[in-house]
């Protein structure tokens, strides 16, 4: 739907489902994309995760789209493969980009823990 800003500029807000698409890699892509003025923010559509997308022009194309897919499989591994370093799986066997990560858990008191 179309809205104007305060310089008379009409945008057009529109979403795009995140599969596929990393939250790092479309932030810092969205602008090469479509331009100076586009903005784009986490946003949940009928109960799909994905972004909300507002620019002054048309909306991203599917060739873009497939672009910020291939960039966030590049920049997954990246990461995957970084924190594995980090936590010294050198071996190409212990590497898979969805390995659950343990993290610490903070208990509130009053609240049962599981066991």
């Amino acid at each position: 739907m179309p809205s104007a800003s305060r310089d008379g500029t009409s945008f057009t807000s529109y979403f795009v489902p995140g599969y596929m698409i990393s939250r790092q890699v479309m932030f810092s892509n969205v602008r090469y994309f479509l331009g100076p003025q586009a903005s784009v923010r986490p946003f949940t559509y009928q109960q799909r995760e994905g972004y909300l997308i507002n620019n002054p022009g048309g909306p991203l194309t599917k060739n873009q789209i497939e672009d910020l897919q291939y960039l966030s499989q590049q920049y997954e591994q990246q990461e995957a493969a970084r924190m594995a370093r980090a936590s010294g799986a050198m071996n190409a066997a212990e590497f898979y980009i969805n390995k659950p990560i343990p993290v610490q858990q903070r208990h509130r008191e009053g609240t049962a823990q599981l066991r």
